[in-house]
C-alpha cells in the first residue's frame, strides 16, 4: 500500500498468518477486509483508497470500477441499466474495517474530495 505524496509505504499482512494484527513481526502491515474481519481492537486506522470518491459535480459517493485491487471479490460489470454490485461492496468493505475499531478509528482518504466530504459531514469533529 503507497501514498505517494505522504512518502508512505507498507506492505499487506500476510493472509495466511491469522495472528498478524497482534504478533509484533507484524506491526508494519496493513490488514485487508479478509484478514480484519472478525477482529476487534480498540482503534483501528482506515485508509480509503481511489475506489471510493466524492463527486463533487453530482454531490455523491461514487465508486472507481477501475480502481478496486482486490480481483478475488470483484464482481461482473453490471448490464446496462442496472446498479453495478461492487457500490455495495465497497460501502460495506469500509464499513466493516471501521467498525473493528470499538473505541474509535481513524480515516485516511486517498481521494480529496472524500476527505473534505466527510470533514463536513462528521458529527464528532475533532480538531
Amino acid at each position: 500500500m503507497e501514498i505517494e505524496e505522504h512518502k508512505f509505504a507498507l506492505p499487506w499482512n500476510d493472509p495466511n498468518r491469522i495472528d498478524w494484527a497482534i504478533h509484533p513481526e507484524c506491526a508494519n502491515q496493513i490488514g485487508c477486509i479478509h484478514t480484519v474481519q472478525g477482529l476487534e481492537m480498540d482503534y483501528v486506522g482506515v485508509i480509503i483508497g481511489k475506489d471510493l470518491g466524492f463527486d463533487e459535480e453530482t454531490k455523491k459517493i461514487i465508486v472507481r470500477r477501475d480502481e478496486f485491487k482486490d480481483k478475488g471479490a470483484r464482481p461482473a460489470k453490471p448490464k446496462k441499466g442496472q446498479v453495478d454490485p461492487l457500490v455495495d461492496l465497497v460501502r460495506n468493505t469500509y464499513k466493516t474495517l471501521m467498525t473493528r475499531g470499538m473505541k474509535g478509528f481513524y480515516v485516511y482518504c486517498c481521494d480529496r474530495a472524500l476527505a473534505k466530504y466527510i470533514q463536513e459531514n462528521t458529527i464528532n469533529k475533532t480538531n
